[in-house]
């Protein structure tokens, strides 16, 4: 029996490394796409499946884009940004709406750059974080990335849920 419980966390802890992984590769591929990206979708879906472990998929993530990116403030805001999201879900993951995630999904992208002003608002004070927030409003950043994690969401969340609930 005690084998069998260490296979299976070794198992579980494979899975969310792989899970990490390609949060990190789906985020460089899709980098052309302007703030158009399927993390926010797979935190959602890791953590609705592994709760608050996906916490390990998602540092493994974060680490992986500073080791390629180096450490630049947006790569900080990333070390809290993705942890509000799992602690969003966390309430709610035993629903399952695709609506109810499309719409947190959306939202979401929405507020990231928002969410993700905190560094800006420390290093720059009050002119720093407020040129921030605008820059992603009208740049479209902000706006490109709730109509993608929309449609993302919207579209994946029933088969990828399907293939999720074949894991583990």
């Amino acid at each position: 029996m005690k084998s069998h419980t260490l296979r299976h966390k070794l198992i579980e802890i494979i899975l969310l490394a792989l899970l990490g992984a390609l949060m990190f590769v789906t985020q460089v591929i899709m980098a052309p796409l302007s703030n158009i990206e399927l993390v926010s979708f797979l935190i959602i879906l890791t953590t609705r499946k592994f709760g608050i472990k996906s916490l390990w998929s998602v540092y493994i993530f974060v680490i992986l884009e500073i080791l390629y990116h180096g450490l630049h403030l947006w790569v900080m805001s990333y070390l809290y940004v993705w942890a509000i999201l799992v602690f969003i879900i966390l309430f709610v993951r035993k629903l399952d709406s695709v609506m109810l995630y499309t719409l947190i999904s959306s939202i979401y992208g929405f507020l990231f750059g928002t969410l993700c002003s905190v560094p800006y608002f420390i290093t720059g004070g009050i002119g720093g974080g407020i040129s921030w927030i605008i820059g992603g409003i009208v740049s479209g950043f902000d706006i490109y990335h709730g109509v993608g994690n929309f449609v993302l969401m919207f579209l994946l969340y029933k088969p990828i849920s399907k293939v999720f609930e074949k894991i583990k």
